[in-house]
């Protein structure tokens, strides 16, 4: 099976992704740009929080993070080589690397260039990548650093 994907819109302007895999229920988080719209998001649908994997430091992307780990006690994946500038990992990923949710592995990839340390999410049996800002050419996905 694939995971299945929910959309969450979150602040003005963003949004954050459920990734749950169907045959284990395992629920992964893609960015938490606020808690309150995920929360109630997993509650809307019983679900549980396992881990939250994280694209990149800027604020619309983490300022959820402390909270949901503190509600649902789940594991913090992101880069290394922005360890500095994120929420405390449980885990610390380059490229390369996998992550599991449930029976679904995702390769971590290195899209440096809207941020340093800028980390991409890609699940090939579900056909998905996770890629926060880095695929947005005008907007937010200009290149802020390096």
């Amino acid at each position: 099976m694939a995971l299945e994907i929910v959309t969450i819109p979150c602040l003005s302007d963003n949004y954050a992704y459920l990734a749950r895999d169907e045959d284990t229920g395992t629920v992964a988080l893609i960015d938490a740009p606020e808690a309150g719209p995920i929360k109630a998001a997993l509650e809307a649908r019983g679900w549980g929080l396992d881990i939250i994997l994280i694209t990149h430091h800027h604020p619309d992307h983490i300022d959820g993070v402390d909270a949901l780990k503190q509600a649902f006690g789940c594991t913090v994946v992101g880069a290394k080589a922005d360890i500095h500038r994120l929420p405390v990992l449980d885990q610390a990923v380059e490229e390369g690397d996998t992550v599991s949710v449930g029976e679904r592995v995702g390769h971590v990839f290195d899209v440096s260039g809207h941020t340093v340390g800028h980390i991409a999410f890609h699940f090939p049996d579900s056909a998905a990548v996770f890629s926060a800002d880095s695929l947005m050419g005008l907007g937010c996905g200009r290149l802020f650093e390096g």
